[in-house]
Order: C-alpha cells, then sequence, then structure tokens
C-alpha cells in the first residue's frame, strides 16, 4: 500500500451526472453557461485538485506563473518574465507589480515561495511532485533537517529563483500547470490537513479572471467577475459551470439552458442539428489520450510480447474511424504525437491479429484443448476489461476491444463501474486488476517515470531514462533524452495507447468573442461576450 494518496493525472473522462436548474440570474445577457460531465469534488486547490471538471473551475479562480500558448511555448502571466541561468540551473522569474487576491491583500513573491515550497514539504498529501524533487535542498526540507528550502529564493516582493540540482527544463511545464497558492489565506493551515480543509477547498481566493461564488454539489459552481484582474475585467458578468450530461446537453443547448457544450459524439447527425439550429461547432486537436491500462505486475502481462500482442490484436485506427468518425488520431508512446519530442519511427503496432497471435505463442501461449481459448501450464487466459461508465466513445469502444481480443483467443469480459470505483482499483496498489480503460490530460513539457498506473514507477531503467530527460535545458540535448524515453516506453508497451479523440464545442449563437486554443480552454475568456 502506498503511502500516500496517489495522485491522478488529470481524468478526461465525462460522467453522468443529475441535471439541474442553475441558478436564477437578474442579468441574462451577462451569464455564459458552461457544461461539465461530472460534478466536482470541490477540490478548488491549485497542487491538490484531482479531476478536469476541478481544474476548470482552479483556472479560472487563479493565475498561474505562465501559461501555454498554441505551439506550447510559455506566455507570461504572474510572471512578467523569467530567465535561466547560463548553467541551466536557476531559474529567476520577475514578477508582475499591482496584482490583488480576490481578498484584496497584494499578490508578492511571498504567495510563490509558499506555493511551491509546501509540495516539498514531508507534510504534503500526495506523491511529491517531481518538480519538487529536483529542487536544491529538497531533501534536506522534506525530512524535517532544514526549515527552508535552499532552492526557493526571494531577494525581494517581485522576485523569485528557483536553483535545481540539475538543468531542469520541466519547471516551467509545472508552473503553466500549477496555479499559485495565496499565503496569507492556507498558511494557518498545516500542510498534512489540506486535503481536509473542507471550508477553505470549497472557498477558494486566487487572483484569476473570476472570483469564486457558490458551489452547489451535483448541480452548478457559479464565478463572478473580477473587475480587478491584471489581464482586464471579463466582459461576461457571471460564469456558471453546470454539470449535465452527454444526453441531455444537445437539447439543453438548443434550449438556450447552456451557452457552450463540449461534443461527447461526432456523429454527423448530431453536429448537423447543432449547425441546423445556428449553433457553431469548434474543432481542435485533442489534449487527452485513451489507453487501456495494464498491470505489469501480473505474471502474464509482465511478458512485454503479451502487451505487444494485445496492442497488435486492437483495431485502434478501426475505433477511431467508426466511433469517433474519424476525427481523432492512434499514438503509441507516453505523448501526444504533436509534440516536438515525439520520435517519427516509434513502432505503430498496426492492427495485425496474426501478429499478436505469433507473439502469444512466443510467450508460451497456445489452445492446447481446441476451445477457442488460449491456455499455458493449465490456465485459460482471461481478461477483465474495468471502464468507468460516462464517456460514451470509451463506452462505446469497450465492446469492440472485448471482441479484438477475443479474436486472438483471450477470453476477454466487461466489468464497468462509476468512475471513482473504476479509479480505485489503479489507485490502491494491491488491487489486482488485468486492464483498466482510462483517459488523461498530456501536460506539454512534462516527462517522467512515475508510471504508477502501469506500476512500474520504480524500474531503474525508466528512472534514469527519466532523470536524462530532466538533467538538461539545452533543445537539443532534451530531444534526445525525450525521444529514447519514448521510444523505451514504446518498445515495452507499458500499455494499450488507444486513441486521441479531437475537441469539440458547440457554442450557442449568444456566444461571441470565443477563443480558446487546445491546451489552454479558457484562453482569452476575459474577452468573451454573449449576445442579448
Amino acid at each position: 500500500m502506498r503511502s500516500k494518496f496517489i495522485r491522478t493525472l488529470a481524468i478526461t473522462v465525462a460522467l453522468l451526472g443529475g441535471v439541474a436548474a442553475a441558478p436564477a440570474i437578474a442579468q441574462e445577457n451577462s451569464v455564459l453557461r458552461y457544461a461539465i460531465w461530472s460534478n466536482p469534488n470541490g477540490t478548488f486547490h491549485p497542487s491538490l485538485y484531482f479531476t478536469d471538471y476541478d481544474r476548470a473551475i482552479i483556472f479560472n479562480v487563479y493565475s498561474r506563473l505562465v501559461t501555454l500558448d498554441e505551439k506550447q511555448g510559455y506566455v507570461p502571466s504572474l510572471a512578467k518574465s523569467y530567465e535561466y541561468s547560463a548553467d541551466g540551473k536557476s531559474l529567476t522569474l520577475k514578477l508582475r507589480d499591482g496584482v490583488k487576491w480576490h481578498d484584496g491583500v497584494p499578490f508578492t513573491a511571498a504567495d510563490v515561495v509558499f506555493t511551491y515550497t509546501s509540495i516539498a514539504s514531508g507534510d504534503y498529501p500526495l506523491d511529491t511532485p517531481a518538480f519538487a524533487a529536483q529542487l536544491e535542498g529538497f531533501e534536506a526540507y522534506n525530512s524535517g533537517a532544514a526549515e527552508t528550502i535552499s532552492g526557493i529564493t526571494s531577494p525581494d516582493d517581485l522576485t523569485v529563483t528557483f536553483t535545481f540540482k540539475a538543468p531542469y527544463a520541466a519547471a516551467l511545464a509545472h508552473f503553466a500547470d500549477r496555479p499559485v497558492l495565496a499565503k496569507h489565506v492556507w498558511e494557518g493551515t498545516p500542510i498534512a490537513q489540506w486535503a481536509e480543509a473542507t471550508d477553505l477547498l470549497r472557498n477558494p481566493i486566487g487572483t484569476g479572471p473570476y472570483k469564486f461564488s457558490e458551489f452547489v454539489s451535483d448541480q452548478y459552481v457559479s464565478l463572478v467577475r473580477n473587475d480587478e484582474y491584471f489581464g482586464g475585467a471579463p466582459k461576461i458578468e457571471t460564469l456558471i459551470f453546470k454539470v449535465t450530461n452527454a444526453q441531455t446537453a444537445q437539447t439543453e443547448l438548443l434550449n438556450g439552458e447552456l451557452d457552450i457544450a463540449e461534443l461527447s459524439s461526432w456523429n454527423q447527425a448530431d453536429l448537423r442539428t447543432y449547425e441546423d439550429n445556428g449553433a457553431k461547432i469548434i474543432e481542435q486537436t485533442g489534449v487527452g489520450g485513451q489507453y487501456l491500462t495494464l498491470d505489469n505486475t501480473d505474471s502474464r502481462l509482465a511478458d512485454p510480447r503479451v502487451r505487444q500482442a494485445l496492442i497488435h490484436a486492437i483495431n485502434r485506427q478501426g475505433i477511431v474511424d467508426s466511433v469517433l468518425y474519424g476525427h481523432g488520431i492512434v499514438f503509441n508512446s507516453n505523448a501526444h504525437p504533436d509534440s516536438p519530442y515525439y520520435p517519427a519511427d516509434l513502432d505503430a503496432y498496426p492492427y495485425d491479429p496474426a501478429k499478436a497471435k505469433e507473439l502469444l505463442a512466443a510467450a508460451g501461449w497456445a489452445d492446447t484443448d481446441g476451445d477457442g481459448v488460449l491456455d499455458k501450464d493449465g490456465e485459460k487466459f482471461t481478461f477483465t476489461i474495468n471502464f468507468p461508465v460516462g464517456n460514451k466513445t470509451r463506452e462505446l469502444s469497450a465492446p469492440i476491444i472485448q471482441q479484438n481480443l477475443q479474436a486472438v483467443g483471450i477470453d476477454a469480459e466487461l466489468i464497468s463501474a462509476d468512475f471513482n470505483s473504476t479509479l480505485a482499483i489503479l489507485q490502491n496498489a494491491e488491487t489486482p486488476f488485468d486492464g483498466v480503460l482510462m483517459g488523461g490530460t498530456f501536460r506539454p513539457g512534462q516527462y517522467g517515470s512515475d508510471l504508477w498506473w502501469e506500476r512500474l514507477e520504480h524500474d531503474p531503467k525508466y528512472v534514469e531514462l527519466a532523470a536524462a530527460v530532466n538533467s538538461t535545458v539545452d533543445d537539443g540535448e532534451l530531444r534526445v533524452a525525450v525521444g529514447a524515453w519514448l521510444r523505451e516506453v514504446n518498445n515495452e508497451a507499458v500499455r494499450v495507447w488507444l486513441y486521441i479523440p479531437n475537441k469539440g464545442y458547440a457554442l450557442s449563437p449568444r456566444v461571441t468573442n470565443y477563443t480558446s486554443i487546445p491546451y489552454e480552454t479558457f484562453a482569452g475568456i476575459e474577452n468573451w461576450t454573449v449576445a442579448e
């Protein structure tokens, strides 16, 4: 059993949620209702959040030091500039002056120091982020031998310097993913108790474009405009994240009960219904991958030939073509193919049942009794596929995967459950499993050896390759190191990479001046408007 609650990737699932009426708003033309597929769990905390539903709230309430542009470059935000030292070990950020927290307290470097020191504490309630472990002085501070961490210093209120044990290129990627906390709000609560500080978690105070207003579980989260936002006061007064579901979202949007809904289906009939009623369809490159996660400690799945066979056995492109109507791509390692460091020479694992059978035979699996199911040493090759309900595409892909595996002699069965129950299988290292259908959002610029879903996180080979990635800020060296890491993951087939669905949104005709980019869903939200 792991000693701390395991962090998950931000999960890109759409769960079935209760449909509820949004609150009555007097000024109808200043309200935007944004659909989310599942209830946030209320962890509105920049370093503790667990799902994309909480993340959506956090990224509008809090601000980050840097954000991402369309090409995955870094854009100054709370930091107005940043610069690495010549040896790549130190990163100095100059902060924007005049920023205030939503309660009126000035934002300073002390908030930045507090935020990123807290995740290095031995009391931090989640697994230590890779960023923190790379900081100079981490071990002494984490163990309690030092009261401060030497790798974070602040010579004045508007300057912070991070010093790492080795050149660390992923620092900016961490800042783009984890907003800054208010020291004066959180310093009175012991770090070990943060995850239980419900009142603070559910009443966040940030520096972002919107102030937190109200969270009604299973119904909505309401935010109100921050007139003092450093990026300019948002045009829309009230932003409501409404918990709904894929089955009713289209009707709600066309009836004016929603303004923006992420598409749950690329079915052409659904798209035509939207467009025939004046809604606008936005399509972007996908940012989340879907996987069949494998328990690599299982005696059958420990053999990489078996894992490779599973990938060859599944018609992944067929799923993209039939379930996503072509609006997606397949991928073959733990990064988005659009990453500048994604190798072009990865094994593509094409759909090839004959190759799958060949690999399984090489691993000792054969149908010795002619019943159509492979066996080895008297054991039948059974395989349970667990998957959470709610994500329509994933639900439709599950029986296809089951049939594909059965076609090569694996007795596959499906078990569905709610999202949290399915995720719990992966979170508890003592729970055995065969395969779990899951998804996660890619984090540009972040690569690591933490393959806890696959239970490979402590493999020395992966740790060594990941360490090489986190030891340089030179782009050429980084390309070599990341490429080596991704090739190793690809060759070992640590999981079955399935598909990356394109992102799609339906916008009601009321929405104007809408902008967003693949990794920044709410980019430019301060300029969004809704018509009368």
